[in-house]
C-alpha cells in the first residue's frame, strides 16, 4: 500500500526532476554525494538542487541545497540555505560539470579543498552506507537470572540491548532479530540527521513473562520545530509475540475511565489546557508499558502538543478491581 501510494504521488507531481549519485574525494577524503535536480519551468538549463553527501569514514549525511546554471553548480549546507546569501555560508561547494564528472572546490569556513566527483550507479545509502553499519558489544546488565547485553552501532553510536543468558534459545531467536531491526532503523535515522538526534531508554520490566521498555527521542532535522516523543515495546516471552495493545492483556478494562476516575482534576492547569480527560480521543493511540507494580500509560497528542504527554499509572490491583 505504501509503495503504491508513493508511486501515485510521484506520478502526479508536476515537477520533472532527476537524481544522480557521485563518488569521489574532497581533498584526500572519499565521499559519496547524491543530487536531485528541479529545473525551472521555462529554462531546463537552470534550476534548484537538493541532496546530501557523506564522508565514507563517518557515513553521516550532510544535507545540501543549491542551484545550477548551465554547467555551473553551487551547493551549501541545506540547514542554512539562503539563495541570496551563499557567500556568507560556512560550507560551499562550487562545482563545474564536465562530462560525467563534477570538478571544483569546497570551502569550509576559511579552508578550500579540491573536489573531484564521478557519476556512479551505486546507490549511496542502500548499497554503500547501510551494509557497513555494525553492532559492537558494550556491557551486560543482570536482571536476577536474566541478562540484557548492550551494543552500540559503530557509526551512529546509538545503543540498544539484546537478550542474553537466562533467556531461552527460542526467545533469543524471535526477539533479537526484532531488536536488530529497531537498532538498525534508529541508526540510519540518526545518520540521516546530522543536526540533533537523541535517544534514551527506560527498561521498565524484565521477568519470566515480559520485557517492556520505553524509547524516548528528541530529534531536530530541519523544519520549524524539533520532534519529541516516545515509543513503547512490549515482548511476551511466553507466547513469543510483540504485544501491540494493552487491551489484549486486559480485555475487560476500560483504561480511559479508570484513569479519569483516578486522575481527573478540573483544577489542574495542564489537564485543562490539554483536555486530558475531556474524552478518550487522546488515549486511542496511547503508549503503554508494563512495570513490576502495574501499567504505565501515556496519552498521544499532535506534534504541537507533545508537552501534554505526561505519564500516568495504574497498579495491577487497580486493573483487577470491578
Amino acid at each position: 500500500m505504501g509503495k503504491l501510494l508513493k508511486h501515485i504521488i510521484i506520478t502526479l507531481l508536476p515537477i520533472i526532476s532527476w537524481s544522480q549519485s557521485y563518488v569521489g574525494t574532497v581533498s584526500n577524503y572519499p565521499i559519496h554525494l547524491e543530487l536531485s535536480s528541479y529545473p525551472h519551468d521555462n529554462d531546463s538549463t537552470s534550476g534548484e538542487l537538493k541532496g546530501y553527501y557523506f564522508y565514507d569514514s563517518k557515513l553521516i549525511s550532510i544535507p545540501l541545497k543549491g542551484r545550477y546554471n548551465d554547467e555551473s553548480i553551487t551547493l551549501i549546507d541545506g540547514y542554512f540555505y539562503n539563495p541570496d546569501r551563499v557567500s556568507d555560508a560556512d560550507e560551499v561547494f562550487q562545482l563545474t560539470k564536465k562530462g560525467n564528472q563534477l570538478i571544483g572546490h569546497l570551502t569550509l569556513k576559511e579552508e578550500t579543498h579540491n573536489v573531484i566527483l564521478t557519476e556512479t550507479e551505486q546507490e549511496p545509502l542502500e548499497e554503500f552506507r547501510n551494509p557497513k553499519l555494525t553492532f559492537i558489544k558494550d556491557s551486560i546488565v543482570n536482571y536476577k537470572d536474566k541478562q540484557l547485553v548492550w551494543f552500540h552501532e559503530k557509526y551512529s553510536k546509538l545503543p540498544l540491548f539484546r537478550l542474553g543468558n537466562g533467556f531461552s534459545k527460542e526467545q533469543r531467536a524471535v526477539f533479537n532479530p526484532i531488536l536488530d531491526a529497531i537498532h538498525l532503523e534508529d541508526a540510519k535515522d540518526n545518520l540521516d540527521c546530522n543536526s540533533w538526534f537523541e535517544i534514551s531508554y527506560d527498561i521498565n520490566l524484565v521477568d519470566s513473562k515480559f520485557i517492556s521498555y520505553l524509547k524516548y527521542y528528541s530529534v531536530y532535522c530541519g523544519g520549524a520545530h524539533p520532534a519529541h516523543g516516545n515509543v513503547a515495546y512490549n515482548f511476551n516471552l511466553e507466547t513469543l509475540e510483540v504485544i501491540e495493545k494493552i487491551e489484549s492483556l486486559y480485555p475487560k478494562v476500560d483504561f480511559f475511565q479508570k484513569l479519569k476516575t483516578k486522575y481527573d482534576n478540573t483544577e489542574a492547569d495542564l489537564q485543562e489546557e490539554c483536555e486530558t480527560f475531556v474524552d478518550d480521543s487522546y488515549w486511542q493511540y496511547k503508549t503503554w508499558n508494563l512495570t513490576p507494580e502495574g501499567v504505565l500509560l501515556i496519552p498521544s497528542y499532535p506534534h504541537a502538543l507533545t508537552p501534554c504527554e505526561e505519564n500516568y499509572f495504574l497498579s495491577y490491583s487497580e486493573l483487577t478491581k470491578a
